[in-house]
């Protein structure tokens, strides 16, 4: 597969809001996202149906697709970042015609829910995306200096690969040692463990991994963690990055507390004997100081040293 590499955000460019899975909870985080961006001198604009709802989600499967093709299609657009994630991403994938997505290719951003087309987008054309802040679940809430500074740091470099380090006091810890190069890949365990079986999971061969998750106990990650095993979807693969998991650790009210297993505990029981080089703790989609990972550059990760480069992601 060929490799597409979106041009490089440039100040006054043309930013357009997308919602591919639920709406904006409170128009107060629309607002204050868009502001953020046009602050920094952006001109930002909301595509159609941004602020439809049906159900739990942002309008239903068509509009939402639709609103994909609009604004890939829209030349005046250079970048395009979702409103949030949440749940529905999935539902629109086969109403997707990939062939706009490839023909128009552009900076996408969003995490979470938005796994799930961010991977199809990448299976069907080898587009780079990035899987950083959102609208109104960041941008709109709490950007903070390292999260913005990051993300327009890895949308701006053309000409030379970058270090992503987690901010100062943030502990990256090795899950089994070794240094190993291929295609970064991942997003949220749960959406990406829930594809297997679809035209739409993911691709894990000659790639480096990177998962994290939110609001799922030490248990349901290791049901996500057996079935990608059982799947074979470790097969082949060069490395694996873990975020930290938030608010993934048992309170007193459940049932397994009394145990004091962590997410942790999980990840190097299914992980470690796999002799996969692989590292826990990097800080990225659910966290407030969270680094951007693109989706499809070519990396390196050296895990007994717990660090990861990348070659630029952007034209």
């Amino acid at each position: 597969m060929n490799i597409i590499k979106p041009e490089r955000l440039r100040e006054g460019d043309t930013i357009a809001i997308v919602s591919p899975a639920s709406p904006s909870l409170t128009f107060e985080h629309y607002t204050k996202g868009k502001r953020a961006l046009e602050t920094m001198g952006y001109k930002v604009i909301a595509s159609k149906y941004v602020h439809s709802r049906h159900l739990l989600f942002a309008g239903d499967a068509r509009t939402r697709a639709q609103d994909i093709h609009r604004t890939f299609s829209d030349t005046s657009v250079r970048a395009i970042i979702c409103m949030r994630g949440g749940t529905g991403t999935s539902q629109i994938l086969p109403f997707i015609d990939f062939s706009i997505i490839q023909e128009h290719p552009k900076i996408f951003i969003g995490y979470s829910d938005i796994t799930a087309l961010q991977i199809a987008i990448f299976n069907r054309t080898g587009l780079v995306t990035f899987y950083g802040p959102m609208i109104a679940t960041d941008m709109g809430k709490i950007f903070t200096p390292y999260t913005r500074e990051n993300l327009f740091t890895i949308l701006t470099t053309a000409d030379s690969p970058l270090e992503l380090k987690n901010p100062s006091g943030k502990k990256v810890e090795t899950i089994y040692p070794g240094e190993v190069k291929g295609q970064l890949i991942g997003g949220c365990l749960s959406i990406i463990a829930s594809s297997i079986g679809t035209d739409y999971e993911i691709n894990t061969r000659g790639k480096i991994l990177f998962f994290e998750d939110i609001d799922e106990k030490p248990h349901r990650i290791d049901r996500y963690l057996t079935q990608m095993i059982q799947a074979k979807k470790f097969s082949g693969v060069k490395g694996i990055i873990f975020g930290t998991f938030r608010r993934c650790h048992y309170t007193k009210k459940d049932t397994y507390y009394r145990f004091g297993v962590t997410v942790l505990d999980i990840i190097r029981e299914r992980i470690a004997p796999l002799a996969i080089p692989s590292v826990y703790g990097l800080q990225f989609g659910h966290v407030v100081n969270k680094l951007t990972m693109p989706q499809g550059v070519t990396a390196t990760l050296n895990a007994t040293e717990c660090r990861l480069f990348i070659e630029p992601a952007v034209l």
